[in-house]
């Protein structure tokens, strides 16, 4: 996709959004006339950095974490060392980092659906105003596909047998309470298309079922290996959730495309984050390190330039959308 497209993207698709998270205020460390606070950015790394992935290994969440990770050592003069802890649809790994102290040096790869949707659709004990944004990483809609064995070649013909024999179509999804299955249930609700929604730990076990013929299609991120699949013809690619057809996918509908028009709100915008309560200047350090880095050539290339914005997106620039986010999901949920 262009960069200019991928811009536009990530605005109309920023109502789902954007996984972003607000807030920062200063964490007191010890209280000495010569040392600069812990946490602060005089002092800011102290240490290896513990970087939590809420997803399990070789998803898009891992993926992009794992590419980043590097680049944000070298930049910050210290390991950064990812970890994957994984259930809830990503909110035991966000809890996990929520629980450290808050002086940077334990951050997260957060998503919508860890943010917004969770404590919603859970009635989980946090919320965004728990976790401080630092920066967007990335954005990718979704893509239903299907296997090479399917009889099901276009969407026209997957939703049409789906009217047809309510419920008998299984989708898999990369967790339960995710963008994607909210999709999917309002394609039910609103449409009176209803598939059955499996949910997995993350899109790499979605992506391992329909290769074992375990579902019928998967609902996931528009990521590299999913496109390398569609590609060599062992995916078939039925629809995408963004508002407009893909660069890099021209042939391959949208939902609005397909009559659903309402149905744009599966997308994933990936970013950093930190406890709330992390100082400004070590998130403003953070954010700095991450903008650097998302102008790396080989950073750029191992995430995906597909999927890094054109211009860097802060934490402020999406605060907004992430309210918004919260009102639309309260909204389908019934909360």
């Amino acid at each position: 996709m262009s960069r200019n497209h991928n811009r536009s993207l990530i605005a109309v698709g920023a109502i789902m959004g954007v996984a972003l998270l607000a807030g920062c205020s200063s964490a007191a460390g010890p209280e000495t006339s010569t040392a600069p606070e812990a946490g602060d950015a005089s002092s800011f790394p102290a240490g290896d950095i513990r970087f939590v992935i809420p997803y399990a290994a070789g998803g898009p969440t891992d993926v992009t974490a794992r590419a980043l990770a590097p680049c944000l050592g070298e930049t910050l003069g210290t390991n950064v060392i990812a970890e994957n802890i994984t259930g809830g649809s990503g909110s035991v790994g966000l809890q996990d980092m929520i629980s450290k102290p808050a002086d940077g040096q334990t951050v997260a790869i957060v998503s919508p659906g860890m943010v917004a949707l969770s404590p919603i659709a859970n009635g989980l004990d946090y919320s965004r105003e728990d976790v401080a944004s630092i920066g967007v990483i990335s954005y990718s809609p979704m893509i239903l596909v299907v296997g090479a064995d399917s009889p099901y070649s276009t969407g026209e013909e997957f939703f049409s047998a789906a009217e047809e024999a309510p419920g008998t179509l299984t989708v898999g999804v990369s967790g339960a309470s995710t963008p994607q299955a909210i999709e999917l249930q309002r394609l039910a609700d609103e449409y009176g298309v209803e598939v059955t929604v499996v949910p997995f730990d993350g899109s790499a076990g979605a992506i391992t079922a329909l290769l074992g013929g375990h579902v019928d299609s998967v609902f996931v991120n528009d990521q590299e290996d999913v496109v390398q699949r569609i590609e060599s013809g062992d995916f078939t690619a039925l629809a995408v959730s963004s508002p407009e057809p893909q660069a890099h996918l021209p042939e391959v509908p949208t939902l609005v495309d397909l009559g659903y028009e309402d149905l744009t709100l599966a997308v994933t915008i990936y970013a950093l984050a930190a406890p709330a309560g992390t100082p400004e200047d070590v998130v403003t350090t953070l954010s700095d390190a991450l903008e650097g880095c998302l102008t790396n050539p080989e950073t750029v290339d191992a995430i995906g330039e597909d999927y890094v914005p054109a211009e860097y997106q802060t934490a402020e620039d999406f605060d907004g959308f992430l309210t918004e986010a919260e009102e639309v999901y309260t909204r389908i949920l019934g909360s």
